[in-house]
């Protein structure tokens, strides 16, 4: 068993290298995403968390940009991946793709039913703005209560910013990770039984505190191969899962993972930096600006509708009485009273201000895309047709491609690779087919999301463009189109465009097609040629009749 003493050593280490990124992190969290505040101490729940917050463009912008990239990469109303068989021969059997389209359908239906569509978007909101999310994919827990049996579904949790420590492996993913929450001893209790728990926590239970919080440390890393010779089941799995207690350093279980359970997608990487920087750290100096803007604004604007009242030194004047009516007694001395009490006024411009206020939330807009997303989205239907919309959204993804590539490979692939190993793993898809044994196994993830549609569109483009730059001489020589193969090319666009193989014809099914198309054009032209001799049989017989002796009258027939 792993020592977890060691653990919590290697924990901490973690944290304290993280600690440059957490001040930044807390002092960005009231602005982007104050729910994650509480980075560097601890926060009491239900307390405000918006505290000297006085604009929320950039919390507006920060969820904008997550929730559009969320409801185009992950939209819940879209097949937006599929499984496909990387032996290009086997892969292409009617069987192997019905049966890997069964296997995606089940995937998409097993996420919905859980609460993958509510934390996904959770954590795309920390990799857009704090540049770094963290997103766990596991089987659902057995519940306390009842015995589930069989694939008991997804549990996805969203980490927020702050919460996790991480590491790289040789390939440059992350393949380390490390979180730190609170648990109930009797939530504890219930989920791994008494005898594994610490003797603190066994000992709250004893005196009646099941409620009694304790910190315990999750450490998920590449299990040694000398510690998975050892192990049996799941502590011989690749990687270790060692839930351990921070402060009696007790470990209270120990399991393990056949694949890395945690999708952690980094926006931008700075060289010799684990963690990610998002738009947030590009915007955080103009949200600062606008913040402190706004803030000296309401404080002139304070000024102005209540000025401070200015009085001579030499004056005699009561309490003022700034209420509604409310008397003041002065006395003059014989001067007029404006010039014994006047109000302050400050000389600032607050429509300068303001111009100024409006640049800046206009540049944060910029930095998170709203208000590209927001003009692409306008849609007049008077001067737009759905072609050209179409193109305006495929610019937009096109825009967001540089990022998307490191998305797909830390978030997407870690999603689909994990959800589908953990299926295989308790048998919750039908046998495949037998031809699938036949190949090498390996399953591609093909992504069917509009900004994976938009990045292979350019192949659908090139061959229309090619086809409509041929067309003026294809009319001259038709053979110059022999160059394209009509079957591949049909395949290649319908597969770019995300159509289901249920609704196209099976290979088998285009032969047989294609077999009686032929026999018809053949009857047809069987029947084609005997109209056309019975034809020229008809125009023949007067001619005939006359060999025969039964031409036009007073004409004897020749030889009598």
């Amino acid at each position: 068993m792993p020592d977890g003493a060691a653990l919590i050593r290697r924990y901490q280490q973690r944290k304290a290298e993280r600690a440059n990124f957490d001040e930044r992190w807390e002092s960005m969290a009231p602005f982007l995403a104050p729910s994650r505040i509480g980075i560097l101490g601890p926060y009491t729940p239900g307390t405000k968390q918006s505290t000297g917050v006085y604009d929320s463009t950039t919390m507006m912008a920060a969820e904008t940009m997550a929730m559009f990239i969320a409801g185009h990469v992950i939209n819940p109303s879209q097949q937006w991946f599929g499984y496909r068989l990387r032996d290009p021969v086997v892969g292409a059997l009617d069987s192997v793709r019905e049966w890997a389209e069964e296997c995606r359908d089940r995937t998409l239906k097993r996420m919905s039913a859980s609460l993958f569509y509510a934390e996904g978007p959770e954590s795309l909101i920390d990799y857009g703005g704090f540049g770094t999310g963290f997103l766990m994919t596991e089987e659902a827990p057995q519940p306390v209560n009842r015995t589930l049996r069989g694939f008991r579904g997804f549990y996805f949790h969203a980490e927020k910013t702050g919460r996790f420590c991480i590491e790289e492996g040789a390939d440059g993913l992350v393949d380390t990770a490390w979180r730190e929450f609170e648990i109930a001893a009797r939530v504890a209790e219930d989920r791994w039984g008494r005898a594994a728990l610490s003797e603190h926590m066994q000992t709250a239970l004893r005196d009646g505190q099941p409620d009694k919080r304790f910190t315990l440390v999750h450490a998920i890393y590449p299990r040694p191969r000398a510690e998975r010779a050892r192990g049996a089941g799941a502590t011989g799995m690749p990687w270790a899962s060692c839930w351990v207690e921070l402060v009696s350093k007790h470990i209270v279980h120990e399991s393990g993972y056949t694949t890395f359970p945690a999708a952690v997608p980094r926006y931008h990487k700075t060289p010799g930096e684990v963690y990610g920087r998002g738009r947030g750290d590009i915007a955080f100096a103009d949200t600062w600006t606008l913040n402190t803007a706004k803030r000296m604004g309401l404080e002139d604007w304070a000024l102005k509708i209540r000025p401070p009242i200015l009085t001579r030194s030499d004056s005699v004047i009561g309490t003022l009485k700034l209420t509604p009516a409310g008397p003041t007694s002065i006395n003059t001395h014989g001067m007029r009273i404006q010039d014994v009490i006047m109000p302050f006024e400050t000389g600032s411009r607050p429509e300068v201000s303001q111009l100024k206020e409006e640049e800046l939330r206009k540049s944060i807009r910029e930095i998170f895309y709203v208000d590209a997303i927001r003009q692409l989205l306008q849609v007049e239907k008077s001067e737009m047709t759905a072609f050209e919309f179409a193109k305006k959204i495929e610019l937009l993804f096109r825009l967001l491609g540089p990022v998307y590539g490191r998305l797909e490979w830390e978030y997407l692939h870690r999603v689909v690779d994990i959800t589908f190993d953990l299926q295989l793993q308790s048998g919750a898809f039908s046998p495949p087919p037998p031809e699938v044994f036949e190949s090498d196994g390996q399953i591609d993830v093909e992504f069917q999301n509009p900004i994976a549609k938009a990045q292979r569109a350019g192949d659908v483009e090139a061959f229309l463009l090619a086809v409509n730059d041929m067309a003026p001489m294809g009319q001259m020589k038709p053979e110059m189109f022999d160059i394209f193969d009509p079957d591949k090319a049909a395949k290649g666009i319908t597969d770019i465009r995300g159509v289901s193989a249920t609704w196209l014809r099976t290979t088998r099914e285009i032969a047989a097609l294609r077999a009686a198309r032929h026999e018809q054009d053949q009857a047809d032209n069987a029947l084609a040629q005997l109209e056309q001799a019975a034809g020229a049989a008809g125009k023949a017989a007067p001619a005939l009749k006359m060999l025969q002796g039964d031409g036009p009258q007073g004409v004897a027939p020749a030889g009598r």
